[in-house]
């Protein structure tokens, strides 16, 4: 058996030393891109905790040299592998498609430039918010923070667009068949509209709440995402996160707070905040 000491740590060549560099760099980048995938939870909190209590007894087991319960979990790794793939089969798909993606690689490069136009999207939603609130229009925009969200724009219709409130009137106007649907903000850009969020199960929610506004929480629970959602019956506004949602009751409040969410994710400054 090796021990780790110093005479171990000399008796490594710059091969090991190679591997064991490639080894940590993979397993950060398997992590981080875990951090970002809605499906990434199952290693988060309690279920963390899981995963190293089923890691502990696989070591104790070896440890006792219990050779049948060892063979067993032995050949179990590989349909253990194979879980991971299939639970993750959206996520690694919608990752390896993001690799191409040229918006990918200018953030992996740092480049930050930007057009003029990627300075406005905060005030063009909040003046699209407040005309579908004093119009009685309903409304559900979600903008994407770290967890990718491309599981659910996917069932949308894909855009790509630049954020204008007249995009987002047209959108959500009742005249067009994206209405019902959610608009989801990538960046700085509308990625997709007409998408299904899902709803939570929360049974004690108010009955005052809508599909939209259950879907806004649904979104929000299962990611770090930012929800906006305008009542066509009531003509409010709230803002779910992490959860749980509240009315927005000052306008200028919801625009120095979007403005931080948009520069977390664009590393754009907005105008009021320079």
């Amino acid at each position: 058996m090796l021990i780790a000491g110093p005479a171990f740590i000399a008796d490594l060549s710059p091969k090991n030393w190679l591997e064991m560099a490639l080894l940590f760099v993979a397993l950060y980048l398997f992590l981080r891109f875990l951090r970002r995938t809605i499906a990434g939870g199952i290693f988060k909190g309690p279920a963390m905790l899981s995963w190293i209590v089923v890691l502990g007894l696989f070591l104790l087991l070896r440890e006792a040299e219990l050779d049948v319960l060892n063979s067993i979990l032995t050949s179990a790794f590989p349909v253990f592998i194979i879980a991971l793939v299939v639970t993750f089969q959206m996520e690694l798909r919608h990752g390896i498609a993001r690799l191409g993606n040229v918006g990918f690689l200018r953030r992996l490069v740092g480049s930050k430039s930007a057009r003029p136009e990627q300075m406005k999207p905060v005030d063009e939603i909040i003046r699209a918010c407040r005309q579908f609130a004093e119009r009685r229009v309903g409304a559900l925009i979600a903008v994407e923070r770290n967890i990718d969200l491309g599981t659910y724009m996917d069932t949308g219709v894909p855009m790509d667009a630049i954020i204008r409130a007249e995009t987002l009137d047209t959108i959500f106007s009742t005249h067009t068949v994206l209405h019902d649907g959610a608009l989801l903000v990538r960046g700085d850009r509308i990625a997709a509209a007409g998408c299904l969020l899902p709803l939570t199960e929360r049974p004690a929610l108010a009955r005052d709440y809508g599909t939209r506004h259950r879907a806004a929480i649904g979104l929000s629970e299962q990611s770090d995402a930012v929800v906006l959602v305008v009542s066509e019956e009531r003509g409010d506004v709230h803002k779910a996160e992490r959860g749980e949602m509240e009315e927005v009751t000052d306008w200028e409040w919801l625009r120095a707070y979007l403005s931080i969410v948009f520069a977390e994710k664009t590393g754009l400054v907005p105008r009021e905040m320079e």
